[in-house]
């Protein structure tokens, strides 16, 4: 009876020692996928902002753009010039020239802001994906955590009910009984 009892209770400790420890794994874990999603959060908040906010004139294609678009009026503009000496032309003339050359740089300057905005909003489309994947994540984790706990502590409840099971408190095994009857006879 005694080795019963031992037995009994040793396999309750182990079934309340492994649900126990069940717990705090799960929510060893689930602080580590935390403070990845925290991570991956905000990195993803740096990427929007400076993809979002940024100055779209500092973008090296757009430099590259604006610096042929700036040599090629210069070009013309010499080139108008030297017409103008050869020909003989009217200020007239070189004020439409001129004007020209500037609806020529607003043209690529419209084009650029429209090319802009489109990539700001491919930009925050990624943005919005990006976000609901990690409020997926979340959701998924919390549902984790909660199984986990819940199947940690469902197991470690169930051994130590069953070693309490296994216990007869209070009363004699049945060898004890089958002893004391064999030396009435």
């Amino acid at each position: 009876m005694v080795f019963s009892t031992f037995t009994a209770a040793a396999t309750g400790a182990m079934g309340l020692f492994s649900g126990v420890k069940g717990l705090f794994d799960s929510a060893k874990a689930a602080r580590k996928r935390r403070a990845l999603m925290r991570e991956g959060k905000a990195a993803e908040a740096a990427w929007y902002r400076r993809n979002y906010y940024g100055d779209f004139m500092n973008d090296s294609a757009t430099r590259a753009v604006m610096k042929r678009v700036e040599n090629t009026l210069h070009r013309n503009n010499r080139q108008n010039r030297a017409y103008a000496k050869i020909n003989g032309a009217t200020p007239e003339l070189a004020v439409a020239r001129g004007r020209q050359s500037m609806q020529s740089m607003e043209n690529v300057m419209g084009a650029l802001a429209s090319q802009q905005s489109a990539e700001r909003k491919r930009i925050e489309a990624q943005h919005l994906q990006n976000m609901n994947s990690f409020r997926n994540a979340e959701i998924a984790e919390l549902s984790r955590d909660e199984q986990s706990a819940a199947n940690a502590a469902v197991g470690g409840f169930n051994l130590l009910n069953s070693a309490l099971m296994g216990v007869n408190w209070g009363k004699e095994s049945n060898d004890n009984e089958n002893d004391t009857d064999k030396t009435k006879q």
